[in-house]
């Protein structure tokens, strides 16, 4: 079993236990790509737990969601890292931690800035407003060829 499944195992452990003081211990011990590596169905509800207590930890975990979307080049995804990033943003302010919300965008700029559907949102939160809703480019597509949209979409 790699470091991030380790992470990934004994993080929903706490999740079930739940015990913050461990969780976040747990996740300030562990690199960021181990963070990267674990699913959002392990990570969002604990970063949602640990950002009143623990914003610095909580801002590691929204980042870590948000770089595991757009590494992935999941362009159906980016309004959902645009919204992790956004929480970054926050918890990292919160925790005065401004210089590691900086970092964060530096690398987001360096690695992704070719991906020009995702940077304008991404420079909306580093703006600090909230990122519109735009639909992916596929939503956009079926739309324009008249292909049925899923449910709630319109």
């Amino acid at each position: 079993m790699g470091r991030w499944e380790q992470t990934c195992v004994l993080m929903q452990r706490l999740l079930e236990t739940k015990e913050l003081g461990r969780r976040a211990e747990l996740v300030g011990q562990s690199r960021d790509c181990a963070l990267e590596g674990v699913s959002h169905h392990t990570t969002e509800p604990a970063a949602k737990k640990l950002q009143k207590t623990h914003p610095s930890i909580a801002a590691r975990l929204w980042r870590a969601q948000g770089m595991r979307i757009i590494n992935a080049k999941k362009s159906k995804y980016y309004n959902a890292a645009l919204e992790n990033f956004e929480q970054a943003r926050r918890c990292y302010e919160r925790a005065g931690l401004a210089d590691d919300w900086r970092c964060v965008v530096d690398e987001v700029r360096a690695d992704h800035r070719r991906k020009t559907g995702f940077m304008s949102g991404f420079e909306e939160v580093v703006a600090g407003l909230v990122p519109s809703k735009k639909r992916s480019f596929l939503e956009r597509a079926k739309m324009c060829w008249g292909m049925p949209q899923a449910e709630g979409k319109q």
